[in-house]
Order: C-alpha cells, then structure tokens, then sequence
C-alpha cells in the first residue's frame, strides 16, 4: 500500500511540478507622457504569455490609470477589471487560466489610445471571444 501511494504522489509531482514551475511574471507599464509622440500607452503594448502566468499592471507615474479588458475568450465567465491606481508604482495583477485572446485598456485614456492586446496560449479562433462592456455585461 505504501509503494501505490509513493507512486502515485510520485507520478502526480513530476506531471504538475512542470506546470508549476514554468508559470511566470511579466510586467506591462502604464506610461503618461502627455507632451510626447502617445501620451498615454502600455509598454509593452502587446503580449504572448502561458496559461498560468501572472501580468502585472505597473503604474509608471503619479497619474490615474486603470486596465479594464473589454474582449475576452468566450470561456471567461467574470469581468476582468483593475482597481483605479493614482501612484507611482502602484500594481495591479492578474493570473491568467483561460487560453484565447483578450483586449484591454485604461478607462481614462482609451479615446487617447491607450490600449493593448493579450494572448495566452494561442489566439482565440473567429467568433470565440465576447465583448465585455464598463458595466461588466458580456455579448
């Protein structure tokens, strides 16, 4: 009985342990520059990441940002959205299970431009994603 339980934890740790191991952190700023070429953007303003892996919103400046994504993969079934961030350096983070594509951006600066897309996994297929709206309705 010890030898089937010893394998069996065995076998369970070496097929998780990789997921595990492997899940990572990527950091997307939110940069006010209002006298440059785009005064408010994401940089990286694009993403290719891993079922898994964790995106952290970094504030850059002592501006007001938010990120709010307003397409999703068809399988997210909540409301993606970040708490207002005021000060340098301020972060908000979001670990991503849902494989597909997904488009984001800051309420405040979206008619300025300030948005930016996501991929996890792989690209979600024509007609898979939904739009989500500021009141959180999906269609």
């Amino acid at each position: 009985m010890k030898i089937i339980r010893f394998i069996v934890v065995f076998f369970l740790t070496l097929t998780l342990a990789p997921s595990l191991a492997t899940a990572k952190n990527y950091t997307i700023k939110e940069v006010s520059d209002p006298t440059g070429k785009k005064p408010y953007y994401f940089e990286p303003d694009s993403l290719t990441i891993q079922p898994g892996d964790t995106v952290i919103f970094l504030n850059s400046q002592d501006d007001m940002h938010n990120v709010m994504f307003d397409v999703v993969p068809k399988a997210v079934d909540a409301m993606i959205m970040g708490p207002d961030q005021t000060k340098k350096g301020s972060t908000w983070s979001y670990t991503f299970t849902v494989a597909g594509s997904y488009h984001f951006h800051c309420h405040p600066h979206e008619a300025l431009g300030m948005k930016g897309s996501l991929i996890v996994g792989h690209a979600s297929a024509s007609g898979d994603t939904k739009n989500v709206d500021h009141d959180g309705n999906m269609n």
